[in-house]
């Protein structure tokens, strides 16, 4: 009879929870279990850099040839350090050597002197000669300047800068610090600001006093910074100049450029007609050449250090024929004109025009198309390359200041496209249709307060009683917003309201048994 009993009261448990599994199965959603082991996702593949003159359909041919001769010009060049890039972005670099290695850089030091002394003094202040300045001798390049000799800022910039003389920078440095150590301090600290972080002044000339040196690298980015200074770039593309006499020096003084690619003429063999500068220099352990030269808006940056072989005279002409090299090298092949239709297609916008007076600003709306007709640019194939195959993209900036009625086909605007921080385009941006003045003003919609009355109110100010507005049908008052329902929340709650009754009836039941059954025994 005792296993009978047991049986059924197993049974009776089993068939009183059988809803609530049931309910559970049913409502009850459990986290999946994890996968033992995910996917990894696919290595994406690094998009190839396109082939050089795509943007111009160079053949393969031509492409070969263009290796070829690359090689040929840049792998010839014998100074040691050498460093050619683009101006505007150095990182847009055609050939480097020994790029970042130290080297005694020689008189290339007063470029970091003249941008000083153009920032820091005017040009026509007069300074006394020191002492100081005219006591070097020997292998010292001179402008002969005599003790207590007045001489003009600019004058002694045209002095320093075409003759190298040494004398014109210790006058500078004098007068802006005291002496040549000092002026060290603010030639290293300027330097520091720049990245030039290869470099180490010790005096503003250049000679080989401690350790004063540089690499092709940081005199690039010297002369990015200086030649973005419109005094500087006069000063260093003069072929000559005329110093006029003073109290000292009864006669004036002509002076030429000792940087043949600029005072040379034509037809002589080192002159080049898009060189713009800068600075030559010697030491005991080589010459060495920073050159510049511009095409249209292009300016290339040609840096040589090191150059060792032969003597002085033969080295100086083995520099400034390789920089002529490189300059005609580079505007021949690594540049190109290029039209904005090509690079650019079509563009089209939306812009804002100003109303005489406030107005809705949908009807301020007007759209508009750059003209790309006729615009062309002078840009490294290699950039055109990149942005024609998607790899890249233009910045684009609209300058738009256009005032309501507006014809079609009118003007309103510009729109420039730039790459990297240069600007390629600057195109007009035309009108696509008509833009009138609205007749009368179009009022702004501003939305009710959120505690405005449902039905409008008149204001008797005589009785000082409010009368509802008559309408026709009463406005519907706004039902309040009933909070976001928690399915998942309301499932649990009504789950656990039928277990925990379950569990109730079956605890009941279960002390019942036992009741019973120790009344059993005592009978």
């Amino acid at each position: 009879m005792k296993p009978i009993r047991i049986t059924l009261l197993w049974l009776l448990i089993a068939l009183l929870l059988l809803p609530a599994v049931s309910f559970a199965e049913t409502h009850i959603h459990l986290a999946p279990a994890p996968t033992p082991e995910e996917t990894p996702e696919p290595t994406p593949t690094p998009t190839p850099t396109p082939p050089f003159g795509i943007s111009l359909g160079y053949t393969d041919e031509q492409r070969e040839e263009h290796r070829r001769t690359s090689r040929s010009v840049f792998g010839g060049a014998r100074a040691d350090g050498i460093f050619v890039a683009d101006a505007s972005d150095l990182s847009l670099c055609f050939y480097a050597k020994h790029a970042n290695d130290t080297y005694p850089n020689g008189s290339t030091t007063k470029i970091m002197t003249a941008l000083l002394a153009i920032e820091a003094l005017s040009m026509d202040e007069i300074l006394i000669t020191p002492r100081e300045a005219t006591l070097l001798g020997g292998t010292n390049t001179m402008l002969g300047l005599v003790p207590n000799e007045p001489m003009s800022v600019e004058d002694l910039l045209y002095g320093l800068m075409l003759v190298s003389g040494n004398d014109c920078a210790i006058t500078l440095a004098y007068r802006m610090d005291g002496s040549e150590e000092a002026f060290a301090e603010r030639m290293n600290a300027r330097a520091a600001e720049l990245g030039m972080v290869d470099t180490n002044f010790t005096n503003p000339c250049g000679r080989n006093v401690g350790d004063n040196h540089s690499s092709p690298y940081d005199l690039a980015l010297l002369t990015q910074e200086a030649l973005k200074n419109e005094q500087f770039r006069k000063i260093v593309a003069t072929a000559s100049y005329t110093i006029p006499p003073n109290e000292k020096r009864r006669e004036s003084l002509l002076i030429y450029n000792s940087n043949r690619l600029v005072s040379d003429g034509p037809p002589h063999d080192y002159y080049c007609p898009e060189a713009i500068g800068v600075k030559t220099g010697a030491t005991a352990l080589g010459t060495c050449l920073v050159a510049a030269a511009r095409r249209e808006d292009v300016t290339i940056i040609v840096v040589q250090l090191g150059m060792t072989e032969g003597d002085n005279k033969s080295k100086r002409y083995e520099e400034f024929g390789r920089a002529l090299q490189f300059f005609n090298y580079i505007f021949a092949n690594e540049y190109a004109n290029i039209d904005a239709k090509t690079m650019i297609g079509s563009y089209t916008d939306v812009i804002s025009v100003k109303m005489p007076f406030e107005t809705d600003p949908e009807l301020c709306k007007l759209k508009v198309h750059a003209d790309v007709l006729g615009a062309h640019a002078y840009r490294a194939i290699r950039e055109m390359d990149l942005l024609l195959a998607g790899d890249e993209t233009f910045d684009v900036t609209i300058d738009a200041h256009a005032e309501a009625p507006v014809k079609a086909g009118q003007q309103v605007g510009t729109v420039t496209f730039s790459y990297r921080g240069r600007d390629w385009f600057t195109l007009p941006l035309i009108a696509d249709e008509a833009l009138a003045i609205p007749a009368t003003p179009t009022p702004i919609p501003t939305p009710a307060p959120a505690d405005a009355p449902a039905t409008p109110m008149i204001t008797d100010t005589d009785t000082t009683v409010d009368t509802p507005v008559p309408t026709g049908t009463p406005a519907p008052t706004s039902a309040p917003t009933d909070p976001p329902i928690d399915h998942r929340a309301a499932e649990n709650k009504a789950a656990m309201q039928i277990l925990l009754p379950l569990a109730g009836v079956l605890v009941l039941l279960v002390a019942a048994l036992l009741i019973r059954r120790r009344i059993q025994r005592r009978r």
